[in-house]
């Protein structure tokens, strides 16, 4: 008897830690769901600069909603598109901010 009296309080502590553990586990899984789920997307239109396996790099015009003003900047292209634009195009275009950068949604030739 007097065994278990010891073994309660250090098993209650035992499962105290590990209902603390799994619940911040969730919450932050859940809260990493949320943030990539709620991705803004802009849109602006520019010429196109220079086209690489990896980027378009396009001259834009300002964009208000981001604050920003007309300038040259690499975009990542789309993942799994074709971009049917060359240097030198007039384009419309859509992007979303990663972790790496800028990454294109869309471009098309710009009516």
């Amino acid at each position: 008897m007097a065994l278990i009296s010891r073994l309660l309080p250090v098993a209650a502590l035992l499962f105290t830690f590990s209902a603390f553990s799994a619940a911040d586990d969730t919450a932050h899984h859940h809260h990493a769901m949320n943030m990539s789920a709620e991705q803004p997307v802009w849109q602006s239109e520019g010429v196109v600069k220079k086209i690489t396996d990896r980027q378009i790099t396009i001259a834009h015009q300002a964009i208000g909603a981001l604050n920003w003003p007309p300038m040259t900047m690499a975009f990542d292209r789309p993942a799994g598109q074709e971009t049917p634009v060359q240097p030198g195009e007039k384009v419309a275009f859509s992007f979303t901010q990663t972790d790496s950068g800028y990454q294109l949604v869309r471009i098309t030739p710009a009516q």
